[in-house]
């Protein structure tokens, strides 16, 4: 029924796109003129545009400033085959995966232009293999859905932004941190690439800019959350019980009615002072992964998932010196949800304030060598040692990224590190990527977790994977 809706609905849009362009720009002889000068041998008939020049006259056909000066749309798209195979026991393919990106930008005037995306997957390693269960084929197997849709108006120091889109405050490598505004798509975990795993929001998007001054403020009336893998699916995340036999039940978490009460609010504000990029900004928003409440009855831990509210304070900054940046991310959460193993606590959850924040480094070595070095840490404060997931007063961890190209860009190794300081506890992401022609490229790579059960990566140590992704991009 989800999938109906969504095809209903950008099926609906898309008629409505084809419906009010052509009311906009061809309400007049001349105005379609416009149009054909640039698309008369693609779209219409010789006769045709003969009939229009006479009409308008010759000279004042050839005197139109071409579409592209005013005009202009640009189609593109990706074709994409992701295949993984689990290496550890039991070893099987958990991914093959096809999918196609569409996307049209256009550009109606100066001032205003939009853009219009959709993407449909279809994995087929749940019809080749029979090793998940019914409800992970149903959650993960395809999905059609409306991504980027927006249009954009510009004037003078003001940029505006109204329809479905990505609103990214943070620039962190591998991690989210002051990248707090949309809702995520973690069903693959962090694996896929940060523009696919958010979830683009209907929002607006009002920046205001002037000398060294940007302000920005946001609006998302219909809130989204996360999506997380549900029961046995590759990826999903562990309930809090004590033990892994611990028997629990859950139910599903209620989402808020779409209401102006429970819209999302927000305002970010950044300069430039002598160097520095400073930015601070503050989010009213919801926490987009459910809270596990829970009750215990007869030794079993009853879960009843709920969406709370949160407030989110952060900043940023970043400087250039010479061929390094220092960047910074902060962002303080107030009054957050954390589970615990306390028998005798009534829900089993606690509320925390608490800071997560990352100093990082680009360094570019020999203008061909890109690095990334990231120091991590949470720090909770009014901490106790009863926290599910073995949470730290403060947990610290690193990343190290290195990549570069051979082959006047033909050829493209990475490596990614990711290691937590306080455990043992990896992630290792080493990729090759080699460009074929124009539009043809071709990706091999690995996700390797290591760790303890209770770690952020270690919890997924039986699911680490090899990969092959074959791209055309059109």
């Amino acid at each position: 029924m989800r999938r109906t809706k969504n095809t209903f609905a950008i099926l609906i849009f898309f008629f409505f796109f084809l419906a009010i362009v052509p009311a906009v720009l061809a309400d007049r002889e001349y105005q379609i003129a416009k149009i054909m000068q640039e698309t008369e041998a693609q779209s219409f008939s010789y006769e045709y545009i003969k009939d229009l020049r006479k009409k308008i006259s010759e000279e004042k056909y050839e005197a139109i400033p071409k579409i592209g000066e005013k005009f202009a749309l640009r189609q593109s798209g990706t074709l994409k085959n992701e295949t993984a195979y689990r290496v550890s026991s039991p070893r099987q393919f958990t991914k093959i995966k096809n999918q196609l990106i569409l996307s049209e930008a256009g550009k109606i005037s100066d001032a205003l232009s939009f853009k219009l995306s959709g993407r449909f997957y279809y994995d087929a390693v749940f019809n080749l293999t029979h090793s998940f269960p019914a409800n992970v084929k149903s959650d993960q197997r395809s999905e059609l859905e409306l991504r980027d849709t927006f249009i954009d108006y510009s004037y003078g120091p003001w940029d505006i932004r109204l329809g479905k889109q990505q609103i990214v405050w943070g620039e962190a490598v591998a991690l989210f941190f002051a990248d707090v505004v949309n809702a995520k798509d973690l069903r693959e975990f962090i694996l896929p690439d940060f523009d696919l795993i958010r979830i683009p929001e209907w929002a607006s998007d009002i920046e205001y800019s002037k000398e060294n001054f940007h302000a920005e403020f946001v609006w998302l009336p219909a809130p989204q959350f996360n999506k997380l893998g549900v029961t046995n699916a590759e990826f999903a995340f562990p309930y809090p019980i004590p033990t892994p036999t611990t028997a629990f039940t859950t139910k599903d978490a209620s989402r808020p009615k779409n209401a102006l009460d429970n819209s999302e609010l927000g305002i970010r504000l950044s300069c430039l002072l002598s160097g520095w990029d400073i930015g601070a900004f503050y989010l009213h928003t919801w926490d987009k992964s459910p809270v596990n409440f829970r009750s215990i009855q007869s030794g079993v831990f009853n879960f009843f998932p709920q969406y709370k509210r949160l407030e989110i304070i952060g900043a940023t900054l970043a400087k250039e010196i010479k061929e390094a940046v220092l960047k910074g991310e902060f962002v303080f959460n107030k009054d957050s949800y954390f589970s615990i193993f306390d028998n005798t606590d009534i829900d089993g959850v606690v509320r925390r304030n608490f800071i997560d924040y990352l100093l990082g480094l680009d360094y570019t070595f020999f203008d061909k060598v890109d690095t990334n070095l990231q120091f991590m840490q949470r720090a909770i404060f009014n901490h106790t040692n009863l926290l599910a997931d073995n949470e730290n007063k403060f947990n610290n961890s690193l990343s190290f990224r290195i990549k570069t190209d051979f082959l006047n860009g033909k050829l493209e190794p990475e490596f990614l590190i990711i290691a937590s300081l306080m455990e043992p506890d990896f992630l290792y992401r080493p990729k090759i990527s080699l460009k074929i022609k124009n539009n043809w490229r071709l990706r091999f790579g690995a996700d390797i977790f290591q760790g303890d059960a209770s770690g952020l990566f270690g919890r997924f140590d039986k699911k680490s994977r090899i990969y092959s992704e074959v791209i055309y991009d059109f």
